[in-house]
């Protein structure tokens, strides 16, 4: 997604049979929704869509605009395809329509969250498991500490960036490298216990920062 795909006015078309015909101009042709330009949905969600209230829950649409903000460069697919576009799902909810992240969607209610996070955990903190609603807790743990601005300013770093690495574990190195220099911290520990490849180099680029000692992983040592 270009920088200037993501300023640009979001569509959203509710279509009769818009798996059909527009799959070809999609980012993401599966499912009840398709990210893209515009947004494609079935009729039936065309009430959903122009009744929009504070405290209305509305998790689909928001989901499908937070793909069209989705870029490439502080991506690490296709575990992070289906969990930083809820990023926005959360973030509109809470700020826009005034409903907490527990009271927007299921699968984000304490209960389940902490569920996902020791089950990760038990079951060996495998990367192929880092995906979806787990890898959205990562970034969750990240925004009730730091708050969202620190992830604004996180993403303006990265339209000021050039030359990024072109494999996962390189992108995760440089997303690690970011945060913690956006917030003035290291957490490239609060990063290894959930998995990550932190490189001793990042590491090292990182050690004069104070660490985050009492992240939310912790409980897990």
């Amino acid at each position: 997604m270009s920088e200037k795909a993501g300023q640009r006015l979001q569509r959203l078309l509710a279509d009769e049979k818009s798996s059909l015909y527009h799959c070809s101009f999609l980012f993401f042709c599966s499912g009840w929704m398709h990210a893209g330009y515009p947004i494609m949905a079935h009729k039936v969600s065309a009430a959903e869509l122009v009744g929009v209230k504070k405290g209305k829950e509305m998790w689909g649409p928001i989901h499908e605009l937070g793909h069209n903000q989705q870029r490439g460069c502080w991506e690490f697919p296709p575990n992070t395809t289906e969990c930083t576009c809820n990023l926005w799902s959360v973030y509109v909810h809470e700020e826009v329509l005034g409903l907490h992240r527990g009271q927007a969607h299921e699968a984000m209610t304490a209960e389940n969250r902490q569920s996902r996070a020791k089950d990760y955990i038990a079951g060996g903190r495998k990367p192929d498991s880092w995906s979806m609603w787990v890898a959205l807790e990562t970034y969750m743990q990240l925004q009730e500490r730091f708050g969202w601005d620190a992830f604004k300013k996180v993403f303006t770093a990265y339209h000021h960036m050039k030359d990024f690495p072109g494999d996962n574990k390189g992108k995760m190195n440089l997303y690690a490298e970011t945060f913690s220099q956006t917030v003035g911290m290291d957490l490239t520990g609060f990063f290894k216990a959930w998995g990550w490849p932190i490189e001793t180099a990042t590491e090292g680029k990182l050690s004069t920062l104070p660490p985050w000692n009492d992240h939310p992983m912790t409980q897990y040592n």
